[in-house]
């Protein structure tokens, strides 16, 4: 059951973003990268482990529609639920490295924000309807340090 002041406090003693570029295990349906270059600068098909043409990134801007879900319209207690939690990972994430979300001219600091956010605020949602898990999916690698763009039928990019 989705506990909102828990998660408030677990994403308060999180450090995410800490692992991005680790490599991982891509057999459990998970490609790793190693920055954001590979991913957004210069990516390969051979990166992208030949699935880069089944990729989709995942929002990184608030106007941008839920790849998973249609939900219906949101009531005032998730909008509340949705605005903690925001303020939570935006209170967490602030003051981060920027560094690893750099490449060469290219700042991807601020889409790294506004993605965990996004993604975050969705988790919130799909647990509020008992929708699925495919946020719960994304933000569990947020919580592991990574950096989740993107995804295909059967898993996701991280960084």
């Amino acid at each position: 059951m989705f506990n909102v002041d828990t998660e408030i406090e677990r994403i308060s003693s999180c450090v995410f973003f800490k692992e991005m570029g680790q490599q991982g295990n891509t057999s459990e349906g998970l490609i790793f990268l190693a920055n954001v270059g590979e991913a957004f600068v210069a990516p390969t098909d051979s990166d992208f482990i030949g699935k880069y043409k089944d990729i989709e990134w995942l929002p990184t801007s608030a106007t941008q529609h839920d790849p998973f879900y249609k939900f219906p319209e949101f009531p005032d207690e998730l909008v509340a639920i949705r605005l903690r939690i925001n303020k939570a990972v935006m209170a967490a994430t602030r003051g981060i490295d920027t560094c690893p979300f750099k490449s060469g001219r290219h700042d991807f600091s601020t889409a790294a924000r506004n993605g965990i956010c996004y993604a975050f605020r969705q988790y919130a949602t799909e647990q509020y309807f008992a929708a699925g898990d495919r946020w719960e999916m994304t933000v569990s690698m947020y919580y592991a340090g990574r950096w989740p763009v993107g995804y295909w039928q059967k898993g996701l990019v991280l960084i």
